[in-house]
């Protein structure tokens, strides 16, 4: 079981960024990514690139300056890591180079793995806006919000249509949901369908737990 870590403080996640996105959108295509991905981390990445310059400029840094890119960050390093789990943890094409750059490991038979979630989570949407559907969650064991201790993200996938999948294999849209992003939006098109989702809690390692049952909203 191959695990992953982003770097937390901003300046590390700079340097780790700067040396993982080149990586990914030169070999897209060798490593099979999907393409519409690659080109919206690189949009993301312009976006943190310039806040980063802000806070270096003697004329523009300053406590605004790195409150906006602070905000930024959680955005931006949950799509990065999105895409590599998605992507590339588990691709046996990455070249150990890469693996390396990208820190994806096999953890050593003495290194303790935190283990798979055992509760899943009990979802409810909310409508914020048009063309979007928002989540919040609780814990199937504690009844609370709080989710378990390791867990990283609530991982969905989620189909969008009028007739229901008949499994979560049918469910080609993923996303993962934290505190930073918490919605899934659509466009224009897709209002009046139903949006069908399963999600469950996802550690800190990359491993998933159980999917809750299956749970729709309309789409307006």
């Amino acid at each position: 079981m191959r695990v992953f870590n982003i770097p937390i403080t901003p300046s590390k996640f700079d340097t780790y960024q700067k040396k993982v996105v080149p990586i990914i959108v030169a070999k897209q295509a060798e490593y099979n990514i999907l393409l519409q991905a690659v080109d919206d981390l690189q949009v993301m990445k312009t976006k943190w690139d310039r806040l980063v310059s802000i806070c270096e400029i003697d004329g523009t840094k300053g406590v605004g300056a790195t409150e906006n890119r602070n905000k930024y960050q959680p955005i931006y390093n949950e799509a990065l890591h999105s895409l590599i789990f998605l992507y590339l943890l588990h691709n046996d094409d990455v070249s150990p180079a890469d693996l390396l750059t990208l820190h994806i490991s096999v953890p050593s038979k003495n290194r303790h793995l935190n283990s798979a979630p055992t509760s899943t989570v009990v979802t409810k949407v909310k409508y914020l806006e048009p063309l979007a559907q928002y989540f919040s969650f609780t814990n199937s064991f504690t009844g609370k919000r709080a989710k378990p201790r390791t867990v990283a993200f609530v991982q969905l996938l989620y189909m969008i249509g009028t007739v229901p999948p008949k499994s979560v294999a049918e469910c080609g849209n993923s996303v993962f949901i934290n505190r930073a992003n918490n919605k899934v939006t659509f466009i224009s098109a897709d209002e009046g369908k139903k949006a069908y989702y399963y999600a469950r809690y996802l550690n800190i390692n990359g491993i998933g737990g159980p999917w809750c049952a299956m749970f729709s909203a309309v789409i307006i």
